[in-house]
């Protein structure tokens, strides 16, 4: 499944519209919130949430566990110790994401998140035979 990168952007533009519209506080919030999180950790998310939508719950678990783990422990972990480091330790909030716009993520770093492990890091190995036994 590919990701469209304009309904991303539609994602984003909504909230804006409807804030200055309405000036809604939820709608400013939201759109702020949005803002603030890593562009690429924003397409993994909406990529999953469109996966999880067809999939069983022994898949989405497994899906899950690949995300989390290529984004602590991949190679993918720069945008993850980058948030910590805005938000908990400098205080700063002001994260230095990489790649820094939705424009700039690339449908290959998103595969990314959800490729196989390494031999290492086996996947997710759910007790699925023993539960349809039953």
């Amino acid at each position: 499944m590919r990701i469209a990168s304009a309904s991303l952007m539609k994602s984003v533009r909504t909230p804006e519209v409807e804030a200055g519209r309405t000036k809604d506080i939820w709608c400013t919030t939201t759109l702020r919130r949005l803002k603030e999180t890593s562009p690429l950790s924003l397409k993994v998310a909406l990529r999953s949430v469109r996966e999880g939508r067809f999939q069983t719950l022994d898949q989405c678990l497994i899906r899950e566990y690949r995300m989390s783990l290529q984004g602590t422990i991949g190679n993918f972990s720069g945008n993850f110790c980058e948030g910590v480091r805005a938000r908990l330790i400098d205080k700063d909030d002001a994260p230095k994401w990489d790649p820094p716009t939705l424009e700039k993520v690339t449908e290959d770093m998103v595969d990314d998140y959800f490729s196989s492990l390494t031999p290492s890091e086996p996947d997710l190995d759910l007790p699925i035979k023993l539960r349809e036994s039953i």
